[in-house]
């Protein structure tokens, strides 16, 4: 299975100038290089940060220029590396070892940091009437993003991605990963005129989590333990096209999802042994109140189960399940409990929505609670810049 990768992808459609005196006032003098500031739109941690260096050093970038009515490339897969006030003098280009910011933009302005760096400068063009970027991080996405000078950015278009079955998370823990995901893919646009062109990546991708938690009333000595949490029946393989907005078969831009993909937590580390939800030392064997999934999805369409009320997701354990589901196996002692719930039913509550839209940008939380009575659920959906606070465990 080919691993997606985080990508930040930026399409920034520069309006057209009636003149080329007009583009002249905004890059009034000759000489002036290309230059790049980088914003997360949706951050992904429970604070004010939202500038790209926070999650990624690197991000590539296209561009190109529009003389004379024609399009001429400028910058053709460029690597823009963050350097932070402790890096002046390192090399832009770590890989190469040949360049080092001072040397190459000193001889035009004097390097700030901390800031944005390339090598092989580029200037912006006083004749030139129109320009046009793309962009996305980490660098090693290359192979999965196309992006033209008409402003289309495709994730995927010859061969579609594949959403990593990987967990996010190292280990099971009270508080999500949030940065660090090397399996997102993420758009923007943005429109500048200045010398340092604006970039603000935003997520495309959804993200799943799942928090174990153990009910009150659970008294018995005999130990509570979560041995499997699987989610089937997603689709985990699709393409994206920034021009396809939500439509009949896109949602927010991706394709229609085809491929089924599962995404599961087999106890501690995927042994046997499970997670012990009644245990002394929390982390080691209590992991009441513990994350152990957080995943990326292709945003898709969930089916309601045609077996289920509205609402009421504890009608849908069977075996035989066709719509996205949730499947759950836990013991208490020696006796065993199990059972499939569907993941449009629980995210739909009471409403009577035929379907659940998993969107691109969301972050979809879900706290399976277990005890000796019915396994029960709380959910939660938030945009990734909103954490301002976790999802309660009850």
């Amino acid at each position: 299975m080919k691993k997606s990768l985080i990508i930040a992808v930026a399409a920034i459609a520069l309006a057209s100038c009636s003149n080329n005196d007009s583009f002249k006032q905004d890059v009034a003098s000759e000489n002036i290089p290309f230059s790049f500031s980088a914003f997360s739109s949706k951050s992904t941690k429970a604070d004010s940060h939202n500038n790209l260096n926070f999650f990624y050093p690197t991000f590539n970038v296209y561009g190109w220029k529009k003389v004379n009515n024609n399009w001429i490339n400028v910058f053709k897969d460029v690597t823009n590396e963050y350097f932070s006030a402790d890096d002046n003098g390192t090399v832009v280009y770590p890989a190469s070892g040949s360049i080092v910011v001072s040397d190459e933009w000193g001889s035009i302005q004097t390097p700030t940091f901390p800031a944005w760096y390339y090598q092989d400068i580029r200037f912006w063009d006083k004749f030139a009437t129109d320009y046009q970027f793309c962009a996305y991080a980490p660098i090693a996405a290359t192979s999965q993003v196309a992006c033209t000078s008409d402003g289309v950015i495709t994730i995927g278009k010859t061969t579609p991605i594949t959403v990593d079955t990987k967990n996010l998370m190292a280990t099971p823990a009270t508080e999500l990963a949030y940065t660090g995901f090397d399996y997102d893919y993420m758009t923007a646009t943005s429109v500048a005129r200045t010398s340092a062109v604006s970039l603000v990546f935003s997520h495309e991708l959804a993200k799943f989590n799942i928090k174990l938690a153990l009910d009150n009333s659970i008294t018995t000595k005999q130990d509570v333990v979560v041995n499997e949490v699987s989610l089937l029946n997603l689709n985990g393989t699709s393409t994206y096209e920034s021009d396809k907005e939500t439509a009949t078969g896109y949602l927010s831009g991706w394709a229609t999802p085809t491929t089924e993909i599962a995404y599961q937590v087999k106890g501690v580390a995927d042994a046997t042994t499970g997670y012990k939800m009644n245990g002394e030392t929390a982390g080691t064997d209590n992991f009441d109140g513990y994350f152990v999934m957080e995943r990326l999805m292709i945003p898709q369409t969930a089916d309601k189960a045609v077996n289920a009320t509205s609402g009421d997701a504890i009608d849908c354990q069977i075996t035989e399940f066709t719509e996205a589901c949730v499947y759950v196996k836990y013991t208490i002692g020696t006796e065993p409990f199990e059972g499939y719930y569907s993941l449009a039913n629980l995210f739909l509550g009471s409403s009577t929505d035929s379907e659940y839209n998993f969107e691109g940008g969301n972050e979809y939380t879900l706290t399976i609670t277990v005890g000796p009575k019915p396994i029960y659920f709380t959910t939660s959906v938030t945009t990734w810049v909103n954490h301002d606070a976790e999802i309660d465990a009850d």
